[in-house]
């Protein structure tokens, strides 16, 4: 829409909003922190904008139960990826791709069992892998590639049977391709 400006804290008042889509125009400053008490939010997409803050390390413990899709890719966010995101057992679609994400994946990761879709690509995320990455059963994308993870590659991804499309390329992994993962073919 070429919306231009940052984002108004008033934003969370709507608190009976169910999806809110502001992808694709030229916001920029902090994402309010309003909007993570939005309890009626299913989607949340404020993809290919400018927007630099960090997201709440609370972001989902109080609010956010019903949140499915999630993605703030594309734009400036940095800080650690919060373990509370962990507690957002809804999420089929998380994208925080090409941020500045930084720190390790934490391992509360493993707790979104709905997952389909996972995008943390082109961040600076360092690290292993969280093994606990082997508890999203419906995860049929995994896009980490262009970050420092280290370590071998989780044997774990071996468990993920309905993966159709894994990204590790442009990181510091090491070791051999653990044999669990011909499991997937």
């Amino acid at each position: 829409m070429g919306l231009v400006g940052t984002l108004p804290r008033e934003i969370g008042n709507l608190s009976f909003l169910v999806s809110l889509n502001a992808s694709h125009n030229s916001f920029h400053g902090l994402i309010p922190p309003s909007i993570f008490n939005m309890s009626f939010l299913e989607v949340l997409a404020l993809k290919n904008n400018s927007l630099s803050s960090s997201l709440p390390l609370d972001m989902c413990i109080h609010n956010l139960h019903r949140l499915k899709w999630l993605r703030i890719s594309f734009n400036e966010l940095y800080g650690e990826i919060p373990s509370s995101l962990g507690q957002c057992s809804q999420l089929e679609f998380l994208s925080l791709y090409n941020n500045n994400f930084s720190g390790f994946v934490p391992t509360e990761i493993g707790n979104l069992t709905k997952l389909q879709e996972l995008y943390l690509g082109e961040n600076k995320l360092t690290g292993p892998i969280p093994s606990t990455i082997g508890n999203l059963s419906n995860l049929q994308d995994l896009h980490l590639s262009s970050n420092k993870f280290s370590g071998p590659i989780p044997s774990t991804i071996g468990n993920l049977s309905n993966l159709s499309s894994l990204w590790l390329s442009s990181n510091k992994l090491n070791g051999e391709l653990p044999f669990s993962i011909c499991n997937l073919i």
